[in-house]
């Protein structure tokens, strides 16, 4: 079988075209890195903005969001996380019902903040009021501490899936305009 060999300027074209090839694949890469680096970025920084615009969270929740870029062999991953847990709640809603009742700590006491009626420090004990939520008392000053319900509808606060799904929308964008930066150098 004849070959077919293409010279350009005394060069075989094959070398030429491989050694381009190469210099090519390189470029798409960083191209790709590029984009992906910029999409795990722009994800943190949306998914956090949704979060403190989201209401009463701390740095706790705000910090905890973070989209960071693996490689996986050929492909490249953003890994968006979320370390507060129970995120999810808020990212779809939900119900959350008593088992009777939900102890809820009442907002001006400040010592139940943060601590289940159960582990309070000091004894309680429940005054039922007629068409009334029940309450927890102090056993020793008589403060209300906590109000029972059966139920708390937590409504929908977070869209952070849906800010990495527009995100990832965004990435052929965020690709060749890397693409562009990177045949400028």
């Amino acid at each position: 079988m004849p070959q077919i060999r293409i010279v350009f300027d005394g060069k075989q074209a094959g070398r030429k075209f491989k050694a381009s090839m190469v210099k090519r694949g390189k470029q798409i890469n960083a191209a790709a890195d590029a984009a992906a680096q910029f999409g795990a970025a722009e994800i943190q920084k949306r998914g956090r903005i949704n979060i403190i615009n989201a209401g009463n969270f701390g740095t706790r929740w705000i910090e905890g969001f973070t989209a960071t870029v693996a490689r996986g062999g050929s492909f490249l991953l953003i890994r968006v996380q979320q370390a507060v847990k129970y995120w999810r709640v808020f990212q779809y809603g939900n119900i959350t019902r008593g088992r009777p009742l939900l102890w809820i700590p009442l907002s001006f006491a400040t010592d139940a903040k943060g601590v289940m009626a159960r582990d309070f420090p000091g004894k309680l004990f429940r005054v039922d009021r007629p068409g009334k939520a029940p309450l927890l008392l102090e056993a020793g000053s008589g403060e209300p501490k906590y109000f029972g319900k059966e139920s708390v509808t937590i409504p929908k606060k977070f869209r952070l899936i849906e800010i990495a799904a527009e995100v990832s929308r965004e990435l052929p964008k965020y690709y060749r305009r890397a693409m562009r930066e990177i045949g400028k150098r």
